[in-house]
């Protein structure tokens, strides 16, 4: 069962109560960025090299990359967790967006995986928006910490998900995810990081705990936005 993102119509869940509180974000302490251009998202994605060494494996398959978001509200309706559990979901980022650019990364490369990535660029013609979605993003996170969801696919029960504390400053957050119980269990770090008029979206899930790879990842690419 592919623990990223199962396709299919049927689906019962039980959602536990939103009671996470996330920590006061950090002011900004730097003048405003120069806006990144839409043309910079084609390259901004980290290489099956990169990623290996942060992900300490050297075996990361990449799918071919995307440039369109993806709905999985039929799955999990439940907004508040829907942009936590998936990146790049359609019914989280709206309409003021104008590209994107994402690719998921298997280690190995098979829907039983020991190792993921998902990462992408969200572009934004215009600054405030990307804060906009940005600011809406922690608020719907926050009511997503320390949150269980048990699913239960055609009377089987599918691995569980569930969320730990969210961690916030002014331009990311950060929220540890635990997918799956006993040696089918992968410990994940989900990071939404606001670069100026860009969004980064990265989950990364390995065996062991805690992860803290994918707000590595999510620095690496805005290190490669602001040097555009």
């Amino acid at each position: 069962m592919n623990r990223h993102a199962i396709a299919v119509a049927a689906l019962c869940f039980v959602l536990a109560s939103c009671t996470g509180k996330a920590a006061a974000p950090t002011p900004a302490t730097s003048a405003a960025a120069k806006p990144i251009p839409e043309s910079a998202i084609n390259t901004l994605l980290l290489t099956p090299t990169d990623l290996n060494k942060v992900m300490g494996t050297g075996t990361l398959v990449g799918q071919p990359p995307a440039g369109q978001m993806d709905d999985h509200r039929n799955l999990l309706p439940n907004l508040n967790c829907l942009g936590v559990w998936q990146i790049d979901e359609s019914a989280i980022y709206g309409t003021t967006y104008t590209a994107v650019r994402k690719q998921t990364l298997r280690a190995p490369d098979v829907d039983q995986w020991d190792s993921l990535v998902a990462q992408s660029v969200v572009y934004y013609p215009k600054t405030e928006d990307a804060r906009a979605f940005f600011d809406a993003s922690a608020e719907r996170w926050s009511k997503c910490a320390n949150h269980h969801v048990n699913i239960t696919l055609n009377g089987q029960k599918l691995p569980k998900w569930s969320t730990g504390e969210l961690a916030r400053t002014d331009t990311e957050l950060a929220m540890p995810i635990t997918r799956g119980t006993g040696d089918q269990a992968r410990s994940c770090q989900h990071v939404l990081r606001l670069a100026t008029n860009l969004v980064i979206d990265v989950e990364a899930c390995t065996p062991q705990s805690p992860v803290t790879q994918a707000a590595v990842i999510a620095e690496q690419i805005e290190t490669e936005a602001r040097a555009v």
